[in-house]
């Protein structure tokens, strides 16, 4: 906890210093122009922190000793959920999301956490996809498990860094994105409180393909 909290603070120290920053340029704008984009590099940094914030709650929430708040919970239900909440992200890098018929699956467990680890999962695969990219999702069952399947067109994970990439604040070199160095940490986290595993994979797409496994 003593190593989170050090770890937390010094993440959100770095955006902070910015926005305080872009608050002091706002101010000496000098004409309407100069204060428009001043305005926009605020408003982009206020996200950023405030996307940081967030992550930063939703895994300090996944703390093990926290029990669950365990439900049948719809699967499909969550990943429509999810696509709805990535949409205008996508949309403003012109990236295709695709869902075919997904298995009408429903879990035991955290409806909430289910839902942050999918939107986590999809937010990752657009952030990292360059524009008039791709996206797929998949629902499938077997005898033995229920796999959620996320796929892109993206950047890929070299294999020498995917064990590295659950860990808190990892980012992985060379990425131009602003990501939180977080999502990944948040999805593993709440899969195994489900007992479900994560694997990592090439895609066909030519990018990431991220797999969850659920216990059936």
């Amino acid at each position: 906890q003593r190593q989170f909290v050090a770890d937390a603070a010094h993440e959100l120290r770095s955006p902070l210093t910015a926005l305080k920053l872009q608050v002091q340029t706002l101010a000496r704008a000098k004409d309407e122009t100069a204060r428009v984009q001043a305005v926009a590099r605020l408003e982009g940094g206020v996200d950023r922190a405030s996307r940081l914030v967030e992550q930063l709650l939703a895994l300090a929430r996944q703390d093990p000793s926290s029990p669950l708040a365990l439900n049948m919970v719809s699967l499909p239900a969550c990943i429509h959920q999810a696509i709805a909440d990535a949409a205008p992200f996508a949309l403003s890098k012109n990236i295709q999301l695709h869902y075919g018929d997904l298995a009408q699956v429903d879990i035991l467990g955290d409806e909430d956490s289910l839902r942050i680890m999918i939107r986590n999962l999809v937010d990752n695969a657009i952030r990292y996809t360059q524009e008039h990219g791709f996206v797929e999702i998949d629902l499938a069952t077997n005898s033995t498990h229920v796999a959620l399947t996320i796929q892109d067109s993206g950047t890929g994970i070299p294999r020498q860094e995917r064990v590295r990439v659950f860990d808190r604040f990892y980012r992985v070199s060379g990425t131009n994105a602003n990501g939180s160095g977080l999502g990944l940490a948040i999805v593993k986290a709440i899969a195994e409180r489900h007992n479900a595993t994560v694997e990592l994979g090439d895609s066909t797409l030519g990018g990431l393909t991220v797999k969850i496994l659920f216990p059936e």
